[in-house]
């Protein structure tokens, strides 16, 4: 009786363990899937804006004091208008009550005016009398007694005199660092007059003159970056592009006409950066022409077209970005970007002319418009996020600049007119070529030590060996990248020929090694079997010392005294010090535990019935490996290799200290990369929250994780196929 009781509590106790085992690992299963989809929810919520639509919406007008509008701009930050009118009066309004700020009296009559660029605020101003001034509108947020307050003021930012030019048709003005240009066009002549030494608060010295003659009657004139060159283009069509860096001998680049037959000059502008002109046609289309500099010379290409239901008659740059509205003849006002060759928006209005006064504020999120005297018109831009697309970030691009459409990832410059390239396709050659070096060092290592370990060496050997391999796993990355490269990157570098013969002269001696070994009689070889992984360790010592050893002669009979100018010369190899040589060797060896441990594992879990059956029905050791224990033990190597992958591609540190970082395609061994998980590393520490920037490197880490999920998936269906096939054995 009170046996069978004690087996009755036994079981209810049992059942309640087994229970409560299977919820908790139940839990702890469901706690792993709902994490990685947090994880995965978490980074497509960021990436997300990224693909989403923009839009246009109009807002209230804002009512104004009747006069005829030259210029209206908004600024920085959006919280002031200004709109300047013909009669000379400068106002300011409150954006976001429409109040009137204050006004200010030029005290003449305006014919022309245009922003300073790369300035926000500073505006040239031409008169009818034909005089240059210059002004600078500013405007300060106070509060007093908790209320906000603007005040605005005029400032004169270069003082003296106003300067005298002639009879202009064509008109452009463009300040880099302390040197202001200033360029006129009347009939076939083009008038420059060049400001030195120009400084804020400061009168301008007086300007050197000079004269372009010019093929065609030149009625727009744009200045080209850094003031080196400039655009001189008619109304037929006809571009003259002239070469200004050398003051007193202007010279013509290039000419040509940019319009397709039949078609006729609708408008035109200057792309930020001013590398680029947007030419527009009666045909309809607008042509992004840029300006290529190589060793055939220097003219302008169309880099990309856009098509338009009827022909375009002005366009509004972004003075911070490359990209521009285009009001059509139709009356509808379009956002685009050139780079990624999106129309953002649409929005059909009948209500503004060619001839409106326009502007985008510096921020990129308001048009405002001085459509008529009586009122600014105001429409909001959902334009976060135009410089990319699909085609952007995964198809060749024709950046301004190069002579042919490539992949390319610069994500920031020293110039803020630059444009961003967001192309993913080099961070993942970067990766994945990583990745290949690091397998192909580490997998033929850790399997074969795996098997030698798990199925030749000794018991006692193996205890020593296994753990030694497996705590290696433990050693920090960051430590084997300093070691990779700011150690073993010189040491390849100043002995590249030693190094490369390491990988023939180590094999040859092994083999040459084994070979005597095997000749040598059974009763002195018995004693040490299991033993040979010991016993070949001087051996290795050995056959590294004599590759140093003959390496410099094998440099200079083969590679003429340089092994690095003769890969670069004859083969076309770089050599960069930080390169996927020294990857492959590093990570390599990060990788060699990962893979070993679990192959071990495998090979030696074999049974070994399966084994002593083989060898009693006459098999050697070796038949009985490669035809029963490597193919039970598939499944496990070949997750271990897929593992090891994983590791590869996800690692961080070593390809962040020692590939140099640069986003290359090329699977040159001797050029570095930049990967996937070492970008983020590098640049998402300085990125602006929620910019496009910071959002691509959260989608570059989408990408790699969907990666590793499509890889261990892979990983998973091979294994279980293996193991369906083989398990039975």
């Amino acid at each position: 009786m009170t046996e069978s009781l004690l087996i009755s509590r036994m079981s209810r106790r049992r059942r309640w363990l087994n229970q409560t085992t299977r919820w908790v690992v139940g839990l702890g299963g469901a706690g792993v899937i709902g994490a990685i989809t947090l994880i995965f929810g978490y980074l497509l919520w960021v990436v997300a804006p990224i693909f989403s639509p923009g839009g246009i919406e109009s807002s209230p007008d804002i009512a104004v004091v009747e006069r005829e509008p030259v210029l209206v701009d908004v600024s920085e930050n959006g919280d002031v208008f200004l709109r300047l009118s013909r009669q000379g009066i400068l106002e300011f309004y409150d954006a976001h009550s429409g109040v009137p700020i204050s006004a200010f009296n030029l005290n003449t009559e305006v014919v022309h005016a245009q922003r300073v660029y790369p300035l926000v605020d500073v505006y040239a101003i031409l008169d009818i009398h034909q005089q240059l001034t210059f002004i600078r509108a500013q405007y300060i947020v106070s509060f007093i007694d908790d209320e906000r307050k603007l005040t605005a003021q005029l400032d004169y930012p270069f003082t003296g005199k106003p300067i005298e030019i002639g009879p202009t048709s064509g008109f452009d003005v463009h300040l880099n660092d302390n040197e202001l240009l200033v360029a006129t066009s009347d009939t076939r002549t083009i008038t420059l007059y060049r400001f030195t030494g120009v400084e804020m608060g400061y009168s301008l010295p007086s300007p050197q003159r000079q004269s372009i003659v010019t093929d065609q009657a030149a009625h727009q004139l744009y200045l080209g970056a850094r003031n080196e060159w400039i655009y001189a283009l008619s109304d037929q069509g006809d571009v003259e592009l002239f070469d200004i860096k050398a003051w007193s001998q202007p010279r013509k680049l290039f000419s040509a006409n940019l319009l397709s037959s039949g078609a006729q000059l609708t408008a035109s502008d200057i792309i930020l950066g001013r590398y680029s002109l947007l030419i527009a046609d009666s045909l309809g289309q607008v042509v992004q022409w840029s300006l290529i500099r190589d060793t055939t010379g220097t003219r302008l290409e169309p880099l990309r077209t856009f098509e338009f239901d009827t022909y375009v008659h002005r366009f509004v740059m972004e003075p911070r970005r490359k990209g521009f509205a285009a009001l059509e003849h139709n009356g509808n006002l379009t956002l685009l970007y050139p780079t990624s060759q999106r129309k953002i928006a649409s929005l059909r209005t009948s209500i503004l002319a060619a001839s409106s006064s326009m502007a985008v504020s510096p921020r990129s999120n308001q048009l405002i418009v001085a459509n008529d005297p009586q009122s600014i018109k105001i429409f909001d831009l959902d334009n976060k996020h135009p410089e990319l697309s699909l085609g952007s970030l995964w198809a060749q691009v024709w950046y301004e600049g190069y002579p042919e459409p490539r992949y390319s990832w610069q994500s920031s410059s020293a110039d803020n007119d630059f444009e961003p390239k967001f192309s993913l396709i080099p961070l993942a050659f970067g990766t994945f070529k990583a990745a290949f070096y690091a397998l192909l060092f580490a997998i033929p290592v850790a399997i074969m030590g795996a098997i030698y370990t798990a199925y030749f060496m000794s018991q006692k050997m193996r205890s020593w060996v296994k753990p030694g391999i497996e705590m290696m796993a433990a050693l920090p990355t960051v430590i084997l990248g300093f070691i990779g490269g700011l150690w073993l990157a010189p040491i390849v570098e100043a002995n590249l020929s030693s190094v490369l013969a390491i990988f023939f002269v180590l094999p040859a001696l092994l083999v040459l090694f084994a070979l005597s070994w095997s000749r040598l009689p059974e009763r002195a070889t018995k004693p040490l079997a299991g033993w040979y992984g010991l016993i070949v360790t001087p051996i290795i010592v050995l056959g590294v010392y004599m590759a140093f050893d003959i390496g410099p002669l094998l440099e200079q009979y083969f590679f003429g005294g340089d092994s690095r100018t003769w890969f670069r010369e004859v083969l076309g190899l770089n050599y960069d010090q930080r390169n996927a040589l020294v990857v492959g060797i590093i990570m390599g060896l990060a990788v060699v535990p990962t893979i070993f441990s679990i192959a071990e594992d495998a090979i030696y879990g074999v049974p070994t019935h399966l084994t002593n059956g083989s060898l009693a029905l006459g098999a050697t050791r070796w038949q009985t490996l490669m035809r029963v224990v490597l193919l039970t033990a598939s499944p496990g190597i070949f997750s271990a290799v897929m593992i090891g992958m994983g590791r590869a591609v996800g690692e961080t540190m070593i390809v962040l200290m020692a590939t140099g970082n640069t986003p290359l395609m090329d699977f040159n061994i001797f050029e570095g990369m930049r990967t996937f998980a070492a970008n983020i590393a590098v640049e998402l520490p300085e990125a602006e929250v929620n910019s496009s920037h910071y959002r691509i490197l959260f989608l570059t880490a989408l990408v790699l994780f969907i990666l590793t999920f499509l890889f261990n998936t892979f990983a998973e269906l091979v294994r279980q196929r293996l193991r369906s096939r083989y398990g039975s054995l």
